[in-house]
């Protein structure tokens, strides 16, 4: 593994040790990760790529508590997510993780300020809150225009943003986003990632994104790349 090394006075905000998943294929046994060693500062914005099949889905899974490693330790702030049980894992991961997904996930019966405001409903928060907190930040996006539509009757790229408006609505510390221009438009792609740069700039939230985009490597400050479930290079950048 080819790896710039650079100290840093910021404190590191996932770390994973050794952490290798094997999955059962009928009688075959199938590692998707192979002793996978990674820290993530709390000031990086973390590149994920690599060909289909190389582990990167199942990386995310780990890491944001979704699935156990077979072998090593996840640890974030501090905390080892598989040593939860599944109310305390989902309700750290709701309040302290904001995933933006390839494909969202909707609500029909709902408007895009309602789907918005669901996560902190489910951890819950009182209606007028929720909606009073997703319109704010419906409208730190630009986007409170939409706020009555229905998302399924809006384009790619603004879903996209509302995506990202509910990721943010629980003020999260890390911000996950999978593979999340691969559906859109160039313009539309760009802007998202005009503003995941502004929310790791300004914000300074930790980003995590998984794109096979050379284009958009350069918004990274550490990139890695996967390979038959193992970091085969990974480089740090100012």
């Amino acid at each position: 593994m080819d790896m710039i090394k650079k100290q840093s006075k910021h404190e590191t905000v996932i770390r994973l040790e050794k952490v290798s998943k094997s999955f059962e294929l009928g009688t075959r046994t199938i590692w998707a990760l192979l002793e996978v060693d990674l820290s993530i500062k709390s000031t990086d914005f973390l590149i994920i790529t690599g060909p289909s099949g190389c582990g990167k889905s199942t990386l995310l899974n780990i890491i944001i508590g979704a699935d156990d490693p077979t072998q090593g330790r996840v640890q974030v702030r501090g905390v080892d997510l598989a040593g939860l049980d599944e109310d305390k894992r989902g309700l750290f991961r709701s309040q302290k993780m904001g995933i933006v997904h390839q494909a969202p996930h909707w609500i029909k019966s709902l408007n895009v300020e309602e789907n918005v405001a669901m996560p902190l409903l489910i951890e819950g928060a009182s209606t007028r809150n929720a909606l009073t907190r997703a319109r704010a930040v419906l409208e730190e996006l630009g986007i409170l225009g939409l706020g009555d539509h229905n998302p399924a009757e809006l384009s790619g790229g603004e879903q996209q943003k509302i995506s990202f408006a509910r990721a943010l609505v629980t003020s999260p510390w890390i911000i996950i986003a999978d593979e999340p221009t691969g559906n859109l438009d160039s313009q539309s792609a760009d802007e998202l990632m005009a503003l995941l740069a502004k929310y790791h700039k300004e914000m300074k939230k930790t980003i995590i994104l998984v794109t096979h985009n050379e284009d958009y490597w350069s918004f990274g400050t550490k990139i890695i790349k996967l390979k038959d479930g193992s970091i085969i290079e990974a480089s740090i950048h100012e």
